[in-house]
């Protein structure tokens, strides 16, 4: 596939990864984050075995040796997976919250049940919480969502009934042009 050139704010020319395919090596990952979705499962443990490409963006932007994450819910029906560092920045932008905030409880609330700091196996594997297995992220086929700072995992189940139940629709598209989406 040819190289197709984009234009950047700084009108300096740059190739996307899906215009060179793939290993262009344009593609700023460390500066866009975690990005994609593969499919993975939860193991009979809750164990997730973190896929390649975010194993592999993990190494280049922390080292090799990186292994600290949180893993996180808000209700507990899917799971936010941060390496320490994104952890810590997002912990510190809620200590700014005022402390009588709700909306600060009711974060401070969730990541106290189901928040927990977990390392990653030799073999690439991660651990859910155990309030998060209790609620039921076990032996599970999943998407892993690269969310910028943040992996969230979810059920593949409960997303097809979310799309389907809340369909994209003329509105929504309406909408997208306003961001250039």
């Amino acid at each position: 596939m040819a190289e197709t050139p984009e234009t950047n704010p700084a009108n300096e020319a740059e190739t996307s990864i899906e215009a060179g395919g793939a290993g262009a090596g344009e593609w700023n990952d460390l500066q866009i984050g975690f990005s994609g979705s593969p499919k993975a499962k939860l193991d009979e443990r809750g164990r997730l075995k973190m896929p390649a490409e975010f194993k592999a963006f993990i190494e280049k932007k922390y080292g090799k040796d990186f292994n600290a994450f949180y893993i996180t819910s808000r209700e507990g029906l899917d799971a936010e997976i941060y390496p320490m560092p994104e952890w810590q920045q997002y912990q510190a932008r809620i200590f700014k919250m005022p402390k009588g905030l709700p909306l600060r409880k009711k974060l401070m609330t969730s990541n106290a049940l189901y928040g927990e700091r977990v390392d990653m196996d030799p073999q690439g594997r991660l651990l859910m919480s155990e309030e998060l297995r209790k609620a039921g992220m076990v032996n599970m086929d999943v998407k892993v969502s690269g969310e910028g700072s943040l992996l969230r995992v979810k059920s593949l189940t409960g997303l097809r009934d979310s799309v389907r139940n809340n369909p994209y629709t003329a509105q929504d598209d309406e909408a997208a042009t306003e961001y250039d989406v």
